[in-house]
């Protein structure tokens, strides 16, 4: 009876692993409106998914613009959008944001997972790990970088295999490149991954510390994952867009390109996670695999250029500052008791009854709620894009070409598209410096914004009311006021 009862409850009682699915599921949830709402992107991503299900067509030139029109524009992020398409259309906004808790919390399921393989010390792998997720959630955002998370974690895992010498199969590698390769621009850091593995073993080989199977293993991945990242709807195309976004004026007027800003308490868990990894280093420097360091370094430096990068360094980092503290902290002897005394009972943990549940729990809530209310839980909160100007264009359309706000572009898609092209997204890297200096100096009221409109055949304006072209149209003669709200103000050209 003793032993069905312990049976019994090695599939019921929730191990570690769930319990932070749990936590990163609910916590992406609550954060589910800011998620939506910090950035335009998801209104472009969402329109794109739902034309590549319609039409059975992945654009590779541009459909949304009149500015662009026809001009190359790489799909590498279209399967995400057709997944966030699926997820919006059974379930609306709610779905989406579902989808997205679930990716992250699946992703943080692995972080967890290989931390607490690598330090066997589940107690202390949960403490980092939640640490973690904490530094990483400052760039938690419904869009397809989210499956980089995801996809980072599990190509970690892997390569973390091959360099201890496990046995894997090869082959895992290229498939799964193949994926994240048409899901995110992100697949570079899988590549920045293996180099700086394949660099600390030539160090390894150099100290005689490791074998020559194992750089053969690493060239093999990386050549046969090279090749599965080109095939694509726009074969190599996908590695030119990532590489273009290079523009020193882009990225210093992009939020998430721009440095972390210390001041934000938001940026102080990976000022934490930062400080940790160069007093374990310090600490433990001779022991600590030279690869590890290379990731460490690389990430932490990208990460300090560049603030959304900070969750992959959270998801690279944890596997590995857990091994390095449990070094330190098994020491102790107390504390080695407890961790064996939780390893015994996460080893007799077998369910993934809990993960399963708080799922199909959250997406019955959701799908329920649409059943009765007829309307989504989460939406586009009107103080920050043009929810109410978007309905009044709907029914009172304008004829001939407009000019939007640039954080407004994936929305105005999301709402009018195709009967109204926007002039510009928020896909800096598609439009270029030139074309978007040009769009500042229209945006602000330079003193040839009116030329520049003409030049491009724009009839009517869509802004914020603070934007300096709302003041510089309202004082000209040709433009007149068609539409205002609290937020937003359309000018028609007279």
């Amino acid at each position: 009876m003793k032993q069905k009862s312990e049976t019994l409850n090695s599939f019921l009682l929730p191990p570690l692993r769930d319990i932070v699915f749990i936590i990163v599921f609910a916590g992406a949830l609550m954060l589910g409106t800011r998620m939506l709402n910090t950035d335009g992107d998801l209104g472009r991503d969402l329109t794109i998914g739902t034309y590549i299900i319609n039409s059975h067509q992945i654009p590779t030139r541009d459909l949304f613009s009149f500015t662009k029109a026809g001009q190359p524009r790489p799909p590498y992020e279209w399967l995400a959008q057709i997944l966030f398409a699926i997820a919006n259309q059974l379930t609306g906004l709610d779905g989406v944001v579902l989808l997205s808790a679930a990716v992250i919390a699946a992703a943080f399921f692995i972080v967890y997972a290989d931390s607490n393989q690598r330090s066997q010390s589940p107690i202390l792998a949960l403490l980092i790990v939640l640490w973690a997720v904490v530094a990483s959630s400052i760039h938690w955002l419904t869009r397809p970088h989210i499956f980089s998370f995801l996809f980072f974690a599990i190509w970690l895992q892997w390569l973390e295999r091959i360099r201890v010498g496990k046995k894997i199969s090869l082959w895992v590698f290229p498939v799964t490149m193949l994926f994240w390769a048409n899901t995110h621009g992100g697949f570079i850091f899988g590549f920045l991954a293996w180099g700086a593995y394949l660099a600390g073993w030539l160090v390894d080989l150099w100290r005689k510390s490791s074998t020559i199977n194992i750089g053969k293993n690493l060239s093999i991945i990386g050549a046969t994952s090279l090749a599965a990242s080109v095939i694509t709807p726009d074969t190599w195309h996908n590695w030119a867009a990532v590489f273009s976004n290079n523009s020193a004026y882009i990225l210093s007027h992009t939020a998430e390109t721009m440095p972390p800003n210390f001041a934000e308490p938001s940026t102080w868990p990976f000022a934490g996670l930062l400080a940790l990894a160069l007093i374990l280093f310090l600490l433990l420097w001779k022991q600590a695999s030279i690869g590890h360091i290379f990731l460490l370094a690389g990430l932490a430096g990208m990460s300090l250029l560049m603030a959304r990068n900070i969750p992959l360094f959270a998801v690279a980092a944890a596997p590995i500052l857990s091994a390095w503290t449990g070094k330190i902290i098994n020491a102790v002897s107390y504390w080695k008791k407890i961790e064996e005394a939780f390893t015994k009972i996460e080893t007799a943990l077998r369910g993934y009854l809990w993960t399963i549940l708080i799922v199909a729990i959250a997406t019955g809530f959701f799908v329920y709620h649409r059943a009765i209310s007829e309307s989504s839980l989460y939406q586009f909160d009107p103080q920050v894009f043009p929810v109410q100007a978007a309905d009044w264009v709907e029914s009172h359309p304008i004829k001939g070409n407009m000019f939007n706000d640039f954080n407004w572009g994936g929305y105005l898609l999301y709402r009018l598209w195709p009967g109204q092209r926007v002039f510009v997204d928020s896909q800096s890297d598609f439009y270029g410096e030139a074309f978007l200096r040009t769009y500042s100096s229209i945006y602000t009221g330079g003193s040839n914004w009116d030329a520049e409109l003409a030049r491009y055949n724009v009839n009517w304006i869509i802004v914020p009311r603070e934007a300096g072209l709302a003041s510089a149209a309202g004082a000209n003669p040709h433009w007149q006021v068609a539409y205002q709200d609290p937020l937003a103000i359309i000018f028609e050209r007279r």
